[in-house]
């Protein structure tokens, strides 16, 4: 058995699973190790990535946290990640309690799959809508029963996934929807006030705009088609209509969303209106974001961001730089998260 010595500290070669293949293969020196592993083993007990005793690494969880559910991954300290778990809704300004439930459980989960790597305190970061305008994120970490633990809005992580090294746009929409633009070190949004003051163009407000026109077309003051045909088939009755929309929540809102694109593509008048009227929203916060920044990239992201940044495209939009993001918002959690304990580094 050999020992690899750095200062008072020391790790058990048996203790390691060397799974990786650049870490095979190489001569060994005197210490019977070869040059590749032995500084594989300096970086991780030098950095703290490994604990000295048994082989146990820190770990990092990203949480991605939305309206229509959350998402969340492991990320050990050599890089390697676990799968991806989902849970449910995680807007803290719609439903705060219902939040925390979902975002405890799958940090629990997520702590769970990782338990035979991980034997240091995780840390966590955690990107939720609603977390920065309804300024809970003290009381968030009040709840939660991690030291380690960075709250930021859902679209601060989204931006740092899709624009990892350089500067862009991001148009978040899936059941709210919001605009941001990282440029120069800073870091400007716009909308994301939730669905009773905003959220225009997102998912919510795709199928609520189903049900008012559908509402307008049943009393003779708009014109109806396929989409409002089927709106009616689905509620039946107005009182059932409004019966929904007296008790429904943002994501029950934008679960009509998927109907409405399918229509449009089937050249519903009605679901084409209520798309270009969402594109024409979000194109106008690009441009303003643009404004003294005209090449600044674009990239789209959520449930819907795709479908409408591909729609405005199509309607003469070309000039708007889009691009595909580098990552996804959980990529950009994993990252928050390792700087939270860079942050900690003296």
């Amino acid at each position: 058995m050999a020992f690899v010595l750095h200062g008072t500290r020391c790790v058990c070669v048996a203790c390691l699973t060397l799974s990786s293949p650049a870490l095979l293969g190489n001569r060994p020196d005197a210490t019977g190790l070869s040059l590749n592993v032995q500084k594989h083993l300096f970086i991780r007990v030098f950095f703290g990535m490994c604990d000295g005793q048994g082989g146990k690494m820190r770990i990092y969880i990203g949480l991605d946290g939305g309206g229509s559910g959350c998402r969340a991954q492991v990320e050990l300290a050599d890089g390697r990640r676990g799968a991806v778990l989902t849970g449910g809704p995680a807007n803290v300004a719609t439903d705060f309690d219902g939040a925390l439930r979902a975002v405890s459980d799958l940090l629990g989960r997520c702590i769970a799959q990782a338990d035979t790597h991980a034997r240091l305190q995780p840390i966590i970061a955690l990107g939720l809508a609603g977390a920065t305008e309804s300024g809970a994120i003290a009381q968030i970490k009040a709840r939660l029963p991690y030291p380690d633990l960075e709250i930021v809005g859902d679209i601060e992580i989204a931006l740092m996934g899709a624009f990892p090294r350089s500067d862009g746009i991001v148009m978040a929409v899936g059941t709210g929807s919001v605009v941001a633009r990282k440029a120069a070190g800073t870091v400007q949004r716009l909308g994301g006030y939730g669905l009773v003051l905003g959220d225009n163009g997102s998912g919510a407000w795709i199928g609520r705009e189903a049900l008012r026109h559908s509402l307008l077309a049943h009393d003779g003051l708009a014109e109806s088609g396929s989409l409002t045909d089927l709106v009616w088939a689905r509620y039946g009755s107005v009182q059932k209509m409004i019966g929904f929309a007296a008790t429904a929540r943002p994501a029950d809102f934008a679960a009509l969303a998927p109907l409405v694109l399918e229509q449009a593509q089937a050249h519903c008048p009605v679901a084409g209106a209520i798309l270009d009227a969402s594109s024409r929203y979000l194109r106008g916060v690009i441009r303003q974001l643009q404004a003294g920044h005209p090449d600044l990239p674009v990239a789209a992201l959520g449930g819907l961001g795709p479908a409408l940044l591909a729609r405005m495209i199509g309607q003469g939009s070309a000039d708007l730089h889009c691009t595909e993001p580098a990552g996804t918002p959980l990529d950009g959690a994993l990252w928050y998260a390792r700087r939270c304990e860079q942050r900690k580094l003296p």
